[in-house]
């Protein structure tokens, strides 16, 4: 009987995805959105074939923001994704662990004025091949190259190179992955 259940969400998901396709979100073949999920989405973004966005994610592009997430690629449930205006780029076979925290935009302490007024905005992308870990927080300008492993509850700011597991907070190198996809 719980076998009825998946095929349902399966089903349901696929639904979702070609009705979003019909409000503008390029949606690629057997992509599935959730039910739960939420999407806001601004010219130009797409979710690849196959790609999956479980339940309770929330992508948010605004004020002409945009969003493109490659093929094959999975994003767990919990994840919360603020575009805003930025641009956000998810490779192919890329997989997000549940909670996710991701922000183009977010507030900022340099400047004049109140916190809340003060902002920090930037583009993300996020290559192909990557394992994000449960409950990651990606800031603002993050640049993770391919074939990268980023813990769980680590915090990402900056440039992530190829090849290489990383954690923390902040996000450093912990060792390499080699070839074959073994920690070297």
């Amino acid at each position: 009987m719980a076998l009825l259940g998946y095929r349902m969400d399966a089903l349901r998901g696929l639904l979702r995805a070609r009705w979003l396709g019909c409000w503008g979100l390029s949606v690629g073949a057997g992509a599935q959105i959730h039910p739960g999920a939420r999407l806001r989405h601004g010219g130009g973004s797409s979710v690849g074939a196959r790609t999956r966005l479980y339940r309770d994610v929330q992508i948010l592009a605004t004020q002409g923001g945009s969003f493109q997430i490659g093929q094959d690629a999975h994003v767990a449930p919990g994840a919360y994704v603020l575009v805003g205006g930025q641009r956000l780029m998810i490779g192919d076979e890329t997989a997000i662990g549940p909670g996710l925290m991701l922000f183009c935009e977010s507030n900022a302490t340099a400047g004049d004025g109140p916190f809340r007024e003060r902002y920090e905005r930037a583009d993300v992308r996020i290559g192909r091949n990557v394992f994000v870990g449960a409950r990651v927080t990606v800031l603002p300008g993050a640049r993770i190259e391919d074939d990268v492993v980023v813990a769980a509850h680590s915090v990402v700011r900056g440039h992530l190179a190829s090849g290489w597991i990383y954690g923390g907070c902040p996000a450093r190198p912990l060792r390499r992955i080699d070839s074959a996809g073994s920690t070297a």
